[in-house]
């Protein structure tokens, strides 16, 4: 991972000015002593943990970077600071929320609790969008992202499609605010962002016969699993990015309905699926007169990412 800019923590800052150091605890010493209140407490991957919370005070992205730090001491401010960062993750916070960003395919977006968490799984979406992209005669295409929340498919995409026209849509003001602001990070010009409820009437006379590539990551619990979820998923992020408040399924009927309306002849769709979700999925677009053309399993095996054709009928 690496940064850009010099959009850094204020609390970088901190180990550039003359304070009073504490004994002898280094940075190591803090690492190890808080990765066992992490781990007693039930968090995975606790050194992790809490070595991205100490890059967090000391202002750095870099792993490369912490090892340079590791035997300094730490000074009093820091110390502080880095336990009530410690104390928030001890609450099951996620440390994404904690540290306000991300990595999502090579790019740093930041997060918070108005959008979704980007997972590593739906990178998996980008990429085989990507490769159906690269299948498309030469043109400019025009990719809709729905339920965009951070803007990370988005942006992902916009970042390796220089010549196309991407437009992420969601019903939430505040994760639209969220896109914008990666955007601007990330100075991509070929990507943009609006508030639009896709259950609204107007989509249809919005997008008619325009769309090469409709993508998706939508809100795939049902509200029967959303009781069961981890609290960490469950507490922290939207519940409207988790939960259709119903079987798991309303959203991918509602593109089903849409698409024929929306997408061009040769369009094709790609969406994410929850875990054991695929078959009703496929059914879903298979009863509405699409093709499937691949499932794509992800590192677990599971089935993720559902690739639709339109056919020529399907109007």
């Amino acid at each position: 991972m690496s940064y850009s800019g010099t959009d850094f923590s204020p609390f970088g800052l901190i180990g550039r000015t003359k304070v009073r150091s504490t004994k002898t605890m280094t940075w190591q010493d803090a690492i190890n002593n808080e990765s066992l209140r992490l781990k007693q407490a039930g968090i995975l991957d606790e050194n992790i943990n809490a070595e991205y919370l100490v890059m967090h005070v000391l202002g750095i992205w870099k792993r490369s970077e912490l090892r340079d730090h590791l035997q300094k001491n730490v000074l009093r401010e820091q110390e502080l600071f880095f336990k009530k960062l410690v104390a928030r993750r001890l609450l099951h916070e996620p440390l994404q929320h904690i540290i306000g960003e991300t990595e999502f395919y090579g790019l740093r977006l930041f997060t918070s609790s108005a959008a979704l968490i980007p997972r590593p799984d739906t990178e998996i979406l980008v990429e085989e969008s990507l490769k159906e992209v690269s299948r498309f005669p030469p043109k400019q295409l025009q990719i809709l992202d729905v339920g965009t929340g951070s803007g990370a498919i988005a942006l992902a995409l916009a970042s390796k499609i220089t010549d196309a026209s991407i437009l992420g849509i969601d019903v939430s003001p505040d994760a639209i605010a969220l896109a914008e602001r990666n955007k601007k990070r990330l100075k991509l010009q070929n990507v943009s962002f609006e508030v639009v409820d896709v259950f609204g009437t107007s989509v249809e006379n919005k997008f008619t016969n325009s769309i090469d590539l409709l993508v998706s990551n939508p809100p795939y619990i049902s509200a029967k699993e959303f009781k069961t979820l981890d609290a960490e998923v469950r507490d922290f992020d939207p519940r409207i990015a988790l939960t259709d408040e119903a079987d798991g399924f309303i959203f991918y009927r509602r593109i089903a309905e849409l698409a024929p309306k929306i997408l061009k002849d040769d369009g094709k769709i790609l969406v994410e699926v929850g875990y054991d979700g695929a078959q009703e999925v496929e059914k879903i677009f298979i009863n509405s007169g699409f093709s499937i053309l691949r499932v794509v399993k992800d590192l677990q095996g599971i089935e993720r990412v559902i690739v639709v054709k339109k056919n020529h009928e399907s109007r």
